[in-house]
């Protein structure tokens, strides 16, 4: 993608259904367009206001302080890559429970929304030099509330791609009917993207999926190949979820694991704790026979030049001992270990 400095541009990223690869997708061409404008632009990796992210209509979202509530997917991006734009701009709509009803009762108005996405729209491309912008769920997601993500395109102005899962008829189906409302309200679009194609079919999909597309005179972009380990959560994911901090083992942050035990039985000759490769263990704060299992059978396979690939989650309201820390932080290069840092009410749960 070759992109002239100064010169305004936007692309929506859309999708044919949930959970199909519309924010991976975004999150790798922000990145993508940050390293550029950096590079060719400026002349340095420090990105400033050259790209944006904007979600315009929101339906899972969260508090970011203020009692203003924004998209989760805006927050994320925002957080990620450091964008500097507001988020009333990168999240202009949010569909929170009742909205619907009181839509159609009138006490909201298709005008009312699409002037904040429009309005929206305008700041993040007088202020960037790339917007990306990211549709929610299928093309005609929003019609109840006639603000879908072929009407905001239209309205936007904006050319559209579209990722579908891999496959070929029943993709290409499900394409097809995105298609028809993106035809019926005038947008183009641009390029189809292919996610989570099985590796083994992976050329084969390719080539007839590309033959298929030509009817409509559109690109196949490329295609993703499933890979099974993108859906196993990393130690950096768990310590987000619990709201906790990494004890040792920061740089393994991203290490995820083929196996997950929950340690609740004491470790003593009868119950020997073995070492299993790539595995997260969960046990108490409190449990050092377990702990202590977990850290001697990393330091054995150290010793002989080998690696565990070991994770622990430790659960409850103590600190581990401090000789139990001591060892993991001498383990730091080779394992990740987190425990919840947050003081708790005697009544809680647990993390």
């Amino acid at each position: 993608m070759t992109i002239a400095h100064g010169i305004k541009k936007h692309l929506l990223v859309l999708s044919t259904g949930q959970h199909v690869g519309k924010t991976t997708t975004s999150l790798g061409l922000v990145a993508h367009l940050q390293e550029r404008f950096s590079l060719e632009v400026h002349g340095t990796t420090t990105p400033k206001k050259e790209v944006a992210y904007c979600k315009p209509v929101g339906q899972q979202h969260v508090p970011v302080g203020g009692g203003l509530r924004v998209d989760k997917d805006s927050f994320l991006f925002k957080e990620h890559f450091g964008l500097v734009h507001d988020y009333k701009d990168m999240s202009p709509v949010i569909f929170p429970d009742g909205f619907t009803r009181d839509y159609i009762d009138g006490k909201v108005t298709a005008a009312e929304l699409t002037e904040s996405v429009r309005v929206a729209h305008r700041h993040l491309m007088d202020t960037s030099e790339f917007v990306v912008v990211e549709g929610t769920g299928h093309t005609g997601v929003g019609s109840i509330c006639d603000i879908n993500n072929a009407q905001v395109a239209a309205e936007l102005g904006m050319d559209a791609i579209c990722i579908a899962l891999g496959g070929l008829g029943s993709s290409f189906d499900q394409l097809a009917l995105n298609r028809e409302m993106l035809l019926k309200h005038g947008v183009q679009l641009k390029g189809v993207i292919l996610n989570k194609v099985d590796p083994a079919k992976l050329d084969m999909v390719q080539d007839y999926f590309s033959r298929a597309l030509k009817r409509w005179d559109v690109p196949l972009v490329g295609c993703i190949p499933q890979l099974d380990d993108l859906s196993h959560p990393s130690m950096s994911d768990y310590s987000k979820l619990f709201h906790s901090d990494l004890i040792s083992g920061h740089d393994a942050k991203l290490r995820y694991f083929a196996h997950v035990r929950l340690a609740l039985a004491p470790v003593d000759s009868r119950n020997v704790f073995k070492p299993v490769p790539s595995q997260l263990v969960i046990t108490h704060s409190g449990r050092g026979d377990v702990i202590d299992a977990i850290l001697a059978n990393q330091a054995e396979y150290r010793r002989r030049g080998e690696n565990l690939h070991p994770g622990l989650i430790m659960t409850g309201w103590d600190h581990p001992s401090p000789s139990a820390t001591s060892h993991a932080f001498t383990c730091r290069p080779r394992r990740a270990t987190a425990s919840n840092s947050r003081p708790r009410s005697p009544g809680s749960r647990p993390s």
